[in-house]
């Protein structure tokens, strides 16, 4: 039974720190653990939210962040208290007594949370190293959340800034195009590039820090998803024009390189964010957006709608 509970303990210190390491640190993306807390707590926080009540979704990231970090607390400290249980007599007060399980937990945070030792102590070489292997955790753990919630914001911040460069174009596809249409044109496609490498630093920020992804706003004209979508349609809507040869269109290689990048974005978020994303009704497996039909591509576009609690009629 006591080698079961270290066994235990260890295997949830090595998931915990790997999901921990891996979601702040390798830049590449959250951890299984992180993952999946994420997509659950955003789910669960559309169910109070809707197009006429959207104060839940000011502080749908903040409650997503707190969430995962509330797991990694948990966790660690569960696993550790678990490997501190394995010799109950090996954490002892100041007067040699064997701590009982509450005051094992006591010390276990103690030890984590950096503030030392307190009025107990290990006493055997094993949990003497144990302790101060996650004394060092402790400070590791502090100081590199602070610094990956630091990039969070930062990444977030990004998006907002993408968010009103659109919504500032239109507050509607047809606008949007016609806006595009009667600037001159080298402003015109400087400012078509302007919004394909925000988009590109908005999906490079996204693949490292996916929390961003939860991250959305009262106010619907701040809504990354919404303004997205309706620059999507109107880069549709030119390019349409381009191909019928209509006059005063913009310039096709711009919007094919922005309509490429929107591409991948989408792409990666059906790949990875699929699980908080709704399914419409009749939504297909896209393969390939760039090659795919009009609809396909619309159907994605909609369930993007959909995980802000937004309705197609709000894109017109």
């Amino acid at each position: 039974m006591d080698v079961l509970v270290l066994s235990i303990g260890l295997l949830l210190l090595i998931l915990i720190i790997y999901d921990f390491f891996f979601t702040t640190l390798s830049g590449s993306g959250a951890g299984f653990i992180s993952k999946n807390v994420a997509s659950l707590t955003y789910r669960a926080m559309r169910k109070f939210a809707g197009p006429t009540n959207r104060k839940t979704f000011e502080y749908s990231g903040m409650i997503v962040n707190l969430c995962v970090l509330f797991v990694w607390i948990v966790i660690v400290w569960a696993g550790l208290f678990l490997v501190f249980s394995y010799d109950p007599d090996a954490i002892t007060n100041s007067d040699s007594r064997p701590a009982n399980w509450v005051e094992r937990l006591y010390f276990t945070g103690y030890v984590l949370s950096t503030l030392g030792l307190g009025n107990f102590k290990p006493v055997t070489p094993f949990f003497e190293i144990m302790t101060g292997i996650f004394s060092f955790f402790g400070f590791i753990f502090f100081t590199s959340s602070m610094t990956y919630l630091i990039s969070v914001s930062s990444a977030v911040i990004r998006k907002r800034t993408l968010s009103r460069s659109i919504s500032t174009l239109g507050k509607t596809p047809l606008e949007i195009a016609d806006k595009l249409k009667n600037l001159q044109p080298s402003y015109r496609d400087q400012q078509i590039l302007s919004l394909q490498e925000q988009i590109t630093s908005h999906m490079v920020s996204h693949q490292a820090y996916p929390v961003v992804h939860f991250f959305s706003h009262q106010n619907p004209e701040n809504c990354f998803n919404l303004n997205f979508v309706r620059l999507d349609e109107a880069v549709t809507i030119l390019l349409k024009e381009d191909k019928e040869n209509i006059a005063g269109t913009t310039g096709k290689d711009e919007l094919q390189l922005l309509r490429s990048t929107m591409s991948d974005l989408l792409m990666h978020m059906k790949e990875n964010f699929s699980a908080s994303l709704p399914k419409p009704e009749g939504y297909t497996d896209v393969q390939d957006l760039g090659e795919a039909p009009l609809d396909q591509r619309r159907k994605l576009l909609l369930a993007m709608l959909k995980s802000e609690e937004f309705e197609w009629s709000y894109v017109k």
